[in-house]
């Protein structure tokens, strides 16, 4: 069997790092290392935990605010595992999940990534609304979380995680570079990932300033003018399509607020809108 490394950042998350160990540990794939990296926590509750895991297979590194792109780039680099699997410390995995991803590996040398169907939990739950994976999909946009496995000689080919995006999207940045190489993404038709969801995120953060998004998109494109060149054709008819479903979907949206003002004026309807739905 081929050795694991599962890279775990962790920043304060001492409220769910429990859960996630233990996802990793009941793992029927035996052959894995866990590396914690914990990224200068000072939650009390946090440290505590932390220094009292003594499970032979776990490795606890110590950093300060390298924040994710970073402490995983210092996981990985004293990683002994021939495959990684990024894990954030406040997310689960199926007990089966290391195993099927490496099967697929082994099977398939030109696969260089693996992850799978996935649910939300805390906040909100359900399934993940991804759509299933392609290139055309990828090229737009990242369908694949951080926690897929890929090789550790791939992640040193592309100069690791790109610790220079400030807003996110590392991951997103680094699947493009893996596919940049001549690797391909698979996806496992199963849940076999549960992603939590906390009332603020980076990602929630990230969503709500449209020039961030912008810039950091604007900077993934030009990190990537290979990959967007070759397939420039399949890129530029994604936009197309993908414009005109905004067309349609913000159509739709002023159709429906014409509706609601008019249903407004009815005295009755009115007043029930205003007590229920415009609070």
């Amino acid at each position: 069997m081929s050795k694991v490394s599962v890279i775990m950042p962790c920043y304060n998350d001492g409220a769910y790092i429990g859960e996630a160990l233990a996802s990793v540990y009941a793992q029927t794939y035996k052959d894995i290392e866990l590396i914690i990296i914990d990224d200068g926590s000072d939650d009390q509750n946090t440290l505590d935990i932390l220094n009292q895991i003594s499970n032979s297979n776990t490795k606890i590194l110590r950093t300060k605010r390298l924040r994710p792109a970073g402490a995983r780039n210092e996981g990985i680099s004293q990683a002994t595992g021939k495959y990684i699997l990024p894990l954030d410390s406040d997310d689960i995995i199926e007990p089966e999940y290391v195993k099927k991803a490496v099967e697929i590996m082994e099977e398939n040398e030109r696969v260089g990534v693996v992850y799978c169907y996935a649910e939300l939990f805390g906040e909100r739950s359900g399934r993940w609304d991804l759509p299933n994976y392609s290139l055309e999909k990828m090229l737009l946009d990242n369908i694949v979380f951080v926690t897929a496995l890929f090789c550790k000689e791939d992640w040193e080919k592309v100069g690791g995680f790109n610790t220079k995006m400030h807003h996110g999207m590392e991951d997103y940045d680094f699947w493009l570079s893996i596919l940049e190489i001549g690797r391909e993404i698979y996806q496992i038709p199963e849940v076999l990932f549960h992603y939590r969801i906390k009332p603020t995120s980076r990602t929630t953060e990230f969503m709500t300033n449209i020039h961030v998004v912008q810039e950091t998109y604007r900077h993934i494109y030009k990190n990537h003018p290979v990959l967007f060149e070759k397939h420039k054709d399949q890129y530029a008819i994604g936009l197309r399509e993908a414009l005109i479903e905004q067309i349609f979907l913000n159509k739709a949206l002023q159709e429906g607020i014409s509706v609601l003002e008019k249903i407004k004026r009815i005295p009755i309807l009115k007043s029930i809108i205003k007590k229920y739905i415009m609070k």
